[in-house]
């Protein structure tokens, strides 16, 4: 019994001494999780592209999207510049303010490129006994007085008091004005006579506003204009 019990015990440490003499497999794993022996068996796995992401353009409901507004290209023609030039060798106008040919011009407007003197054809009452008739406003400032300046002392006791009167009130822009606010124009070859001046039909755009304005052939200055339904 003694004999077989050794034998069996030796077998076992040869056993175990082969065992430990065997090398271990080394597996690989392939990108689909499979394990193989060699890296060249590995099934092929093709890539899966990323879907493509688009951003939605978020709506209000009720409301369709905004047409995006049509450009209008910013181009005064080689004729228009050289009217338009005219007007650098104008230092200083007079001229009445009217919206339809059927109203009489209430002031008369004398303008630089940063003064404003403005006769009023109505005397403005500051106070019971106080009022003015001539307001000058600061084009550069944006600020404004006003004084009584009729040569009768009975109508104007104190010709060299001042009053402060709001640059909004009497403000409208100038013939100066008008023609730097162009973004766009082109002779039209039509004209016409004016105030006793021969005028030159110009079509313009201020951004994306059309108008049309004539304008005196000699000195470029602006004599009429049609714009936003008002002439």
């Amino acid at each position: 019994m003694r004999n077989i019990l050794l034998r069996v015990f030796g077998l076992a440490i040869v056993l175990l001494f082969i065992t430990s003499c065997v090398p271990l497999a080394k597996y690989y794993v392939c990108p689909d999780g499979s394990k193989v022996l060699d890296p060249d068996k590995c099934i092929l796995v093709e890539e899966k592209e990323e879907p493509e992401v688009r951003e939605i353009e978020s709506v209000t409901p009720g409301k369709e999207p905004e047409e995006e507004e049509e450009h209008v290209p910013s181009v005064i023609s080689a004729e228009a510049q050289e009217l338009f030039a005219r007007i650098t060798n104008v230092n200083s106008l007079q001229y009445s303010y009217v919206e339809s040919p059927m109203i009489l011009p209430k002031n008369i407007y004398y303008t630089s490129r940063d003064k404003m003197k403005i006769e009023l054809r109505s005397k403005v009452r500051f106070t019971e006994d106080e009022s003015y008739d001539t307001v000058y406003l600061d084009l550069i400032e944006k600020t404004g007085v006003a004084y009584c300046e009729d040569r009768d002392r009975s109508i104007c006791p104190d010709r060299d008091k001042v009053f402060d009167v709001d640059f909004d009130d009497y403000f409208i822009e100038t013939p100066f004005d008008w023609l730097a606010k162009v973004t766009s124009a082109e002779l039209t070859g039509k004209s016409k006579t004016l105030e006793q001046r021969n005028a030159k039909e110009v079509s313009f755009w201020i951004g994306q506003e059309p108008g049309v304005m004539f304008l005196d052939s000699f000195f470029g200055v602006p004599l009429q204009i049609t714009f936003k339904d008002k002439k």
